[in-house]
């Protein structure tokens, strides 16, 4: 079986994020045998420094074929013109060295949208996986509601990362999607007996965007632990919030409790986090909440906010949820992991959270939709050929 996953990108060394969940699934796909070709259509703008043109390159044993154009802000009409021909050209160049897929399966509405119409050209089964958190909303922009519209109508398969996710496409998109969760990658986040510091260390991971309400958890940490030294909170992750977050920590005095480590590899978080004694998310909204499980495959107790996706795995055994935007509640919450997180079982957290998100659980479903939509198209064709 021969599939082209269609990505916004992949992970490198200076964008060591990008792309990560299309990236992960194409590795546990190839791990399970499945034949992958890697394509990432990159419009970023020139701020994104990347090698520009079409490249391609070997990872991890998977054949990645891009196209890196410098765009940025442009027409949204003009970046998905130019999106479906990037594809198109780049799919051309497959199939010469690779020969023609079986299966489409791309990620995220804008990927999605253009893989549609490559859809129409080669005439093989397309399916979508959404993480996008701006179809995780009861008001869609109306840009994106089209283009998502378009891309999930000529999908063969739509699969949500969580299950009120998929409620709400199925809601605003009236169609039938499925759940299959985002995977953790158990190579870098797997369980090791925790480094106990003289320290009660927290952790945050995530983009410093509004969305993440990384101030709220400044906020809410300050009150929690202020003057308390023997207190810190480590938040990963760049973005645009990050000044801000700079003048809000200077502002309560944080300094030598807080701070910002910026873009990290994944491996220095698994290290942080097995030192560490709590993982927060105060995030707005979540398709899935991946940082959680990255945290919760390590045996770290989780608070999070009940943002979509982290109410389908945080229970009482691994962690608390509180309500998106109350402070009080995440400072409570906090203040009482800081007095119990050492009765929590690490190695139980664990166990559970491979059992259910592990790259070989989550693909043999996919693999699962991939024979079902194959199957019926060979029986669609035979009797297509028997009727003449």
């Amino acid at each position: 079986m021969h599939v082209l996953l269609v990505a916004r990108g992949y992970p490198t060394d200076k964008y060591k994020t990008y792309g990560i969940f299309e990236y992960d699934q194409a590795k546990a796909l190839a791990k399970e045998g499945v034949k992958v070709t890697y394509a990432a259509i990159d419009y970023r703008s020139l701020r994104r420094w990347r090698k520009w043109g079409v490249r391609k390159i070997k990872k991890d044993g998977i054949d990645i074929y891009s196209i890196n154009v410098p765009l940025g802000q442009v027409p949204l009409k003009v970046l998905r013109a130019l999106s479906i021909r990037g594809l198109k050209k780049l799919y051309k160049k497959i199939e010469e060295e690779q020969g023609k897929p079986d299966i489409i399966h791309a990620h995220f509405t804008n990927s999605a949208y253009s893989a549609s119409f490559l859809k129409d050209e080669i005439d093989i089964p397309l399916v979508i996986t959404e993480h996008s958190s701006k179809i995780n909303t009861d008001k869609i922009d109306k840009n994106i509601l089209d283009s998502a519209t378009t891309a999930y109508r000529s999908a063969d398969r739509v699969i949500g990362v969580s299950k009120s996710f998929v409620d709400k496409i199925n809601s605003n998109f009236d169609i039938d999607a499925i759940y299959i969760p985002n995977i953790v990658d158990l190579e870098v986040f797997k369980y090791k007996e925790q480094i106990k510091g003289d320290k009660f260390k927290i952790i945050s991971t995530g983009n410093l965007i509004k969305l993440k309400r990384m101030d709220l958890l400044i906020k809410a940490f300050y009150e929690a632990f202020k003057g308390m030294e023997n207190v810190e909170l480590k938040i990963f992750g760049q973005g645009v919030e990050k000044s801000k977050l700079r003048k809000l920590i200077k502002y309560y005095g944080l300094e030598s409790q807080v701070e910002l480590m910026g873009l990290c590899f994944r491996e220095e978080i698994a290290d942080a986090l097995q030192r560490s004694d709590l993982f927060v998310l105060a995030s707005q909204s979540e398709t899935f909440g991946v940082v959680c499980i990255e945290a919760l495959a390590m045996g770290v107790p989780v608070i999070s906010t009940k943002s979509g996706g982290p109410e389908g795995y945080i229970n009482e055994q691994n962690g608390i949820l509180v309500d998106v935007g109350d402070q009080d509640q995440l400072v409570s919450s906090m203040k009482y992991m800081y007095q119990n997180a050492d009765k929590y079982s690490r190695k139980d957290i664990s166990e559970e959270i491979e059992t259910r998100f592990s790259g070989e659980v989550v693909v043999k479903e996919i693999i699962k939709i991939y024979k079902e939509l194959l199957k019926n198209r060979y029986r669609i064709t035979k009797e297509e050929i028997k009727n003449g």
